[in-house]
């Protein structure tokens, strides 16, 4: 079988190249790719902004289809709907690290399954009690299905902040209590208001060094703060809040999760299928493969209408 794959030959270049996929081995199967999400991660390295090895593959948030089973695999069948991994077009995948939907997505481009297994591993991290106030401090895409989980919760307030107009109206769509947008004076001045009304658990999702800064002063004595956001530079922080608050600091990446690459996976496809999550006013651009230059050209850019993109593969 020949697939054709997305490469990164250096920042800013990319190639598909075209290579025979093998049959799957044992415990493996044959997938084909429909729709593969673009990560912030791809996007870093595209842009040059994290040190890597080229050329490289890309990519980890696909949805596909399985088009033949390894030796030796149960629970897995030619035609079964699946999460897959790398921007190609047939990838063998081990079926230990696949979840399996009931029934074919619609439109795969909004099933994502990656970014909502993060967000579910996150979730379980926050230890949320019924009553919390909670603070969401970046809306972006990631931030976004944040506030569709937490919606869910039985929370006494979920605040949410972010620059973007647009995000906010979506977050109050998706169950924000109050919306701030941060970076002007009322919305600056909302905020420093709250500092005198710390919360519960402060979630820190814009990987910004002052709202990393500032979430510390917007956290309650004895309550959480969780850093979701991928810091990719380092940080110069006074910890001074951290410790005599007594913060308990959560370092919410999807590495906490043991089981993050079976169950969270199982359990995100689940939510996607009930409606918990909604991706479907989150993917705002499509590309065809083809098109990857231009694609991961424009998530650099990031137009204001640009929350997330997805490559379509026919």
């Amino acid at each position: 079988m020949q697939a054709q794959s997305v490469f990164l030959l250096g920042p800013g270049r990319t190639e598909i190249r075209t290579w025979d996929v093998p049959d799957p081995a044992g415990g493996e199967v044959q997938v084909k790719c429909l729709a593969n999400g673009i990560c912030m991660g791809d996007t870093a390295v595209f842009a040059g902004l994290e040190a890597s090895h080229f050329p490289r593959p890309i990519g980890h948030e696909g949805v596909g289809v399985v088009t033949k089973v390894g030796p030796g695999v149960s629970g897995f069948a030619e035609g079964d709907s699946v999460d897959c991994f790398g921007w190609s077009t047939y990838q063998n995948c081990h079926t230990g690290r696949l979840g399996r939907f009931d029934k074919p997505p619609a439109d795969p481009s909004v099933m994502l399954v990656e970014p909502v297994a993060c967000v579910v591993t996150a979730l379980f991290s926050y230890n949320i009690t019924p009553g919390d106030r909670v603070l969401l401090m970046g809306a972006g895409f990631m931030g976004l299905l944040n506030v569709q989980g937490l919606a869910r919760y039985p929370l006494a307030e979920l605040v949410v902040t972010d620059i973007k107009p647009r995000n906010l109206d979506l977050a109050r769509q998706f169950g924000a209590t109050e919306t701030i947008q941060v970076q002007t004076p009322e919305g600056d001045a909302r905020l420093n208001d709250l500092k005198r009304q710390p919360f519960d658990l402060v979630i820190e999702s814009a990987a910004s060094a002052c709202t990393l800064q500032e979430a510390g002063e917007l956290t309650r004595p004895g309550g959480r703060l969780a850093i979701f956001a991928w810091h990719r530079q380092p940080r110069s922080l006074d910890m001074g809040v951290w410790h005599t608050r007594g913060l308990t600091v959560l370092n919410s990446a999807p590495g906490i999760g043991t089981d993050h690459n079976v169950n969270s996976f199982q359990r995100a496809i689940m939510l996607l299928e009930r409606g918990v999550f909604d991706l479907r006013q989150l993917v705002t651009h499509r590309h065809d493969v083809g098109n990857v230059q231009e694609a991961l050209e424009l998530s650099v850019a990031r137009p204001a209408d640009y929350i997330k993109g997805a490559l379509m593969f026919s």
